[in-house]
């Protein structure tokens, strides 16, 4: 957890200060091309890497034959899938009327092969539970995507620059797992016992394809039906708000899903478990999302420059379904964990219903619109799913309450607090987010340590911030190290 914390951490940090340096040397026109092949570039990588993760998780025991097939496999499928999307480009950039995206679309077809060849390693080191390799690899990747983008921003003012961000991230993260994971893979061989392997895969990445449906869809409508310049508002918006939670969710689905797998059979750990699964997002991120949704105009300000300004109500409306889905991202690894992978498959497609009703919904009021009934939608599929993913098992919905309920209390009396900041200070922006920000996580502390789970929860934090300097200060042989050496 202290190497998952500080890698996001880092990795946040980068992704912010990318918002904010390529939104003032890229337009929003150019980030709303770039945002028509984000969908399709997401899809192709669902579809390539075929929920290979989750399945080498779940699994008790692996042999190097076994993984040698899955590589071969994968890669001969990433070719594939490349292929594929490199044909559909004339077919896409007619559906958005914008040939641009012709070889935007078939220069990224080097992310899906390169990608690929990634998969097993990354795997590996999660299932190796070596979260500081991982750490290292998520942060210095997307920084030196970030470099490089930055460059070639810099010298063609282009939505060229981001795709360059995407595969030097790629390709980075590729080079760093073969380094870091000693495994090389052999030939394959046909008679490899991985069909349990596939099939677990399969579950996982249609319920996936589910999930990205619900991310991906609003982007299409609102390009097809209102162009680039409120695509790019509402993808940079999307980007500020709901992207950084794939930071956090997917790193701690990563450290989560493992755990809870060896801890299925002991009741009370495996709740404990989950309980600091919901507890860690939430305290790191939702006092910000509360004051995103309490003073979105100077955030817009901050974050996106004058040119953005539009974008502040999708800023409050999106932060309001981010503050949700920190409830609700944890559920993927509950029912994994549990061996109902086909549950968490049937939840999705009923949130994607639920979206697309909602896109539907808004489309006709624009980028506004949708952002607002997305996050309506939210507000009543997340006990839904709550419900659904706790009626059987270990965690019932009454954990997840006690849970969630002093977090809830703390964004209500914050946004309350926050209106009586902005009320004193509406000339000075500056001041009024840093009194805002520290207004918010004040208000969230001093709730949780009014409650037993609230006080667990600090605890363990204080209990991952010492861990994490003794392991990134202390000689080898003492500290973390010394105590991982023991245990061993």
């Amino acid at each position: 957890m202290a190497f998952t914390a500080l890698g996001q951490g880092l990795k946040l940090l980068v992704h912010m200060a990318a918002i904010v340096l390529l939104s003032r040397l890229l337009g929003p026109s150019n980030f709303g091309v770039f945002a028509m092949i984000s969908p399709v570039l997401a899809l192709a990588a669902i579809l390539r890497d075929g929920g290979i993760n989750g399945a080498m998780l779940q699994r008790s025991s692996i042999t190097h034959q076994e993984l040698s097939t899955l590589f071969w496999l994968h890669a001969s499928w990433g070719c594939a899938v490349a292929a594929i999307l490199g044909l559909s480009a004339p077919l896409i950039a007619h559906f958005y009327d914008e040939p641009r995206l012709i070889p935007l679309i078939i220069a990224s077809t080097a992310i899906v092969v390169t990608g690929s060849l990634s998969l097993q390693h990354m795997a590996l080191l999660n299932r190796e539970l070596r979260f500081r390799a991982l750490a290292f690899i998520d942060a210095g990747s997307l920084a030196l995507g970030f470099a490089v983008g930055t460059v070639i921003a810099l010298l063609t003012r282009s939505y060229w620059a981001l795709l360059g961000a995407s595969y030097t991230t790629t390709v980075t993260i590729v080079i760093a797992s073969w380094i870091l994971c000693r495994w090389r893979p052999g030939w394959p061989n046909r008679s490899s016992k991985i069909a349990d392997i596939l099939r677990v895969g399969g579950n996982i990445t249609l319920s996936g394809l589910f999930d990205f449906l619900i991310r991906s869809v609003d982007n299409v409508l609102i390009g097809r039906a209102r162009g680039p310049f409120e695509l790019g508002l509402y993808d940079r918006s999307y980007r500020i708000v709901l992207f950084p939670l794939i930071f956090v969710t997917a790193p701690m689905d990563r450290l989560v899903l493992p755990s809870l797998v060896r801890m299925r059979l002991d009741h009370d750990r495996y709740r404990k478990i989950y309980r600091l699964a919901l507890q860690a997002p939430l305290l790191a991120i939702l006092p910000a999302m509360v004051t995103i949704m309490a003073i979105p105009e100077p955030i817009c300000l901050l974050l996106l420059g004058s040119e953005w300004i539009e974008a502040a109500p999708l800023l409050a409306w999106l932060s309001l379904a981010g503050a949700l889905q920190l409830v609700t991202s944890s559920i993927s690894s509950l029912l994994i964990s549990q061996e109902r992978a086909r549950e968490l498959t049937v939840l999705n497609a009923l949130s994607f219903v639920l979206a697309c009703v909602a896109y539907a919904i808004g489309l006709p009021f624009g980028a506004w619109g949708v952002a607002a009934c997305y996050a309506v939608s939210e507000v009543v599929r997340s006990p839904l799913a709550i419900y659904w993913a706790t009626r059987t098992g270990s965690v019932r919905a009454r954990d997840v309450g006690e849970v969630v309920l002093p977090f809830c209390v703390a964004a209500i009396c914050t946004i309350a607090a926050i209106s009586l900041i902005g009320q004193r200070l509406p000339s000075a922006p500056w001041l009024l987010i840093a009194l805002s920000v520290s207004t918010a996580y004040a208000i969230t502390l001093a709730i949780l340590v009014c409650t037993h789970l609230g006080r667990e929860c600090l605890h363990e934090a204080l209990n991952v911030t010492r861990l994490l300097g003794l392991s990134l200060w202390s000689p080898d042989g003492s500290g973390w190290l010394r105590r991982r050496q023991v245990s061993r």
